[in-house]
């Protein structure tokens, strides 16, 4: 399942919590900002602290290099 889906299917539960998580434990920095262009407009509950946790990922990421 890709991250975008599994993560929509989060939110769709209302579990933003495991969404985060998810998006934390994350290292395929082309899945989260596949993800991040996808939330960033949609206006779906939740969506901002997710897409914070992708923005605070993608970061660590790029320190890591």
């Amino acid at each position: 399942m890709s991250l975008t889906v599994e993560i929509l299917e989060m939110l769709d539960a209302h579990n933003v919590g495991a969404a985060t998580h998810t998006v934390r434990s994350c290292s395929e920095p082309v899945a989260l900002i596949e993800l991040l262009e996808m939330l960033w407009s949609s206006g779906i509950d939740g969506a901002g602290d997710v897409i914070g946790a992708v923005l605070e990922r993608l970061q660590q990421l790029r320190s890591a290099r």
